[in-house]
C-alpha cells in the first residue's frame, strides 16, 4: 500500500553491538546478507537492515511504499523537495533516495 514503510536501513558503528543491541531491546533476529558483507537482514519483526555507517549509508534510512515511482518523484519536485535518481532492484522494484522541503532524508520504492 502506498506510504506505508516498506523497509529500513539502521546506520551504525558497531554492527555487533547494534545487532545485539537491537535484539535485546526488540527481539529482533538478524542474518548476514551473505558471506563476507557486513550488511544484516533482520529476519524477524519490522523489513530491515543493521549496516554499517558509510559514504553511502551515512545516516538510517526509511523506505516508503509507492505505486508509481516516477509520479512520487515528480511530487516531491513540485513541492520543493530533491528527488532523487531511479535505482533498479531487478526482480524486487525501483527506488530513489530523496529530500523533503525541510531537509529530511528519506527513500521511495515501487514494488515490481
Amino acid at each position: 500500500m502506498s506510504g506505508e514503510v516498506n523497509w529500513f536501513e539502521l546506520a551504525v558503528d558497531d554492527t555487533a553491538k547494534a545487532t545485539a543491541f537491537f535484539g535485546s531491546v526488540l527481539g529482533w533476529q538478524t542474518a548476514p546478507f551473505q558471506d563476507g558483507v557486513d550488511y544484516h537482514l533482520v529476519t524477524s519483526g519490522a523489513a530491515g537492515a543493521i549496516a554499517p555507517k558509510s559514504a553511502e549509508l551515512p545516516a538510517s534510512r526509511v523506505y516508503f511504499s509507492v505505486g508509481d515511482l516516477d509520479a512520487a518523484l515528480a511530487k516531491v519536485a513540485d513541492l520543493g523537495g530533491k528527488p532523487g535518481d531511479a535505482v533498479p532492484i531487478p526482480g524486487f522494484g525501483r527506488y530513489a533516495h530523496c529530500v523533503d522541503d525541510q531537509g529530511t532524508a528519506f527513500s521511495l520504492f515501487q514494488q515490481s
